[in-house]
């Protein structure tokens, strides 16, 4: 089993709209050097199985890099997904739903599994009730804490602080041969969140930004800053893996920021990244 990094970007990914700063500027000259939207897969080729967490704007061109690992599932659908796990209902995480209606791919029937408040959020608001009237999503409630099983991968909700303005939030543990926690939002990290990473091989967290000073706005977005996050856990034997990355983080185009993070034990997460588990 393996995990794909579909999406190491904030939600509009890098480069952003209408931003032409050293990040977007640079990802614009070189593909290798773009982040899309957060997104992985957990794919299991024995089990013939592939859950995305997250549905991006950045969806179609995620759903190709799952082309090119020729993924073959058991399920009757047009993408080669068996269900999408949603963390929560910001733009770039579960905007790239409305790739799967009518004006696009119209699946059928593919499980969306959310909590019961983001499950409120969807059967209530256009395009998304749309999606659900018409059968191409089906979804599938999920609680935090409790675990589900999806054709042999164990996951268990993880209820997280973040800006609770729509819906709730969550992360994922995932139990495989190694032990997963995927939190690409948070607003800040609580003594239950440190010890869920304490207990798992590999955590894959939150790192939009490197420092407060990045966004003038960053009280109205708060993250922990990548700085704080490895003091907080720099003597954890987890190996943790940053996501979610601002446009504005210098690790994006300055190397030697990236060097010293990754001299400290932590990782960087960048487009089409593996991990074996």
């Amino acid at each position: 089993m393996e995990i794909k990094i579909l999406g190491s970007g904030q939600d509009d990914g890098v480069p952003q709209i209408g931003c032409y700063c050293a990040s977007c500027s640079k990802a614009r000259k070189n593909n290798r050097s773009r982040r899309f939207g957060p997104s992985i897969a957990l794919i299991d080729s024995t089990q013939g199985s592939c859950y995305l967490i997250d549905a991006s704007p950045d969806f179609k061109y995620q759903i190709d890099l799952l082309k090119e690992e020729d993924v073959r599932i058991s399920r009757k659908g047009k993408l080669p997904i068996s269900g999408i796990l949603l963390t929560h209902a910001h733009f770039g995480h579960c905007f790239g739903l409305w790739y799967l209606g009518r004006e696009a791919v119209e699946e059928k029937k593919l499980p969306i599994y959310c909590t019961p408040k983001m499950g409120y959020f969807l059967s209530t608001h256009y395009p998304f009730n749309l999606l659900i009237n018409r059968r191409n999503i089906v979804l599938r409630e999920v609680f935090p804490e409790k675990r589900l099983n999806l054709k042999g991968i164990g996951i268990i909700p993880v209820q997280v602080p973040h800006r609770s303005e729509i819906a709730d939030t969550v992360g994922y543990k995932i139990a495989a041969r190694k032990s997963i926690l995927y939190i690409p939002d948070v607003d800040h990290w609580t003594d239950k969140l440190i010890s869920d990473i304490m207990d798992v091989d590999i955590a894959i967290i939150d790192g939009t930004f490197l420092s407060e000073k990045e966004l003038p706005r960053f009280s109205d977005v708060p993250h922990p800053p990548m700085e704080e996050t490895i003091k907080l856990l720099r003597n954890l034997k987890s190996e943790i893996y940053f996501t979610h990355i601002n446009h504005t983080n210098p690790v994006n185009y300055d190397l030697s920021i990236k060097r010293k993070i990754e001299k400290q034990g932590f990782h960087i997460a960048h487009d089409g990244m593996i991990l074996k588990i």
